[in-house]
């Protein structure tokens, strides 16, 4: 009644009521509410009164619930623990994903996957390590001064775009270089390709296996 519930029960015998009970409700979700109802029917619904009692019985109920939902003392009812893990879990996923969204780093990865998830992708760590730029990578290695230079010994970026389309030692593995207009869609169609991931895993692996030979007298620390 006007978006209320009301809950009771009463004890009669005889057409004379010796005990009754109301409460108005406080439900804390729709679960919570059909979990009570369903609870109710599995304690309640055992008796087996007569007809007659039973109709009377049932509309002295009815009718004290009704009055329940306007006089009754409120009786909070509190969420399942599991819905509560589900909005907590939504409410993490949606933070997640405005910061994935707006973060300034990391856009490469961003592009291949653009919505947060919490189940693991189909990638072994070659592919990982590709499409984050974090591995064996003179771009990335510089950067902990572990080289002196970013450039391969062909003058080029050794990025891992550059390893897995140019670099003549990986040319076995090579992928079809992308445009720079074209290059965010390359890096998905790359990772969701098994073929491809493959790929790039030998290429990871060459560039891994033969580093001191690729890499020779580069300033490298110690």
């Amino acid at each position: 009644m006007d978006n209320k519930t009301g809950s009771a029960f009463c004890v009669n015998e005889e057409d004379i009521t010796k005990y009754e009970w109301m409460a108005q409700l406080r439900l804390s979700t729709q679960s919570s509410k059909q979990s009570f109802l369903l609870y109710g029917r599995h304690v309640f619904g055992q008796a087996r009164p007569t007809n007659r009692l039973r109709y009377s019985g049932n509309e002295a109920a009815e009718e004290l619930s009704k009055k329940a939902t306007q006089e009754g003392t409120t009786t909070n009812i509190p969420a399942l623990r599991s819905h509560v893990k589900s909005l907590l879990q939504k409410e993490c996923i949606i933070r997640w994903q405005t910061e994935w969204d707006n973060r300034e780093t990391s856009r490469r990865v961003y592009n291949v996957l653009p919505k947060v998830k919490i189940t693991p992708s189909a990638w072994q760590s070659p592919n990982i390590m590709f499409v984050t730029g974090h591995g064996p990578f003179l771009t990335y290695l510089k950067g902990f001064y572990i080289r002196n230079s970013d450039s391969c010994g062909c003058d080029d970026l050794g990025n891992p775009l550059h390893y897995a389309t140019s670099y003549p030692l990986t040319s076995l593995y090579h992928l079809t270089k992308p445009s720079a207009d074209s290059e965010p869609i390359w890096w998905k169609r790359v990772l969701n390709n098994n073929i491809f991931r493959t790929k790039i895993r030998r290429v990871i692996h060459v560039i891994a296996e033969n580093e001191a030979v690729l890499f020779p007298n580069d300033g490298n620390k110690d």
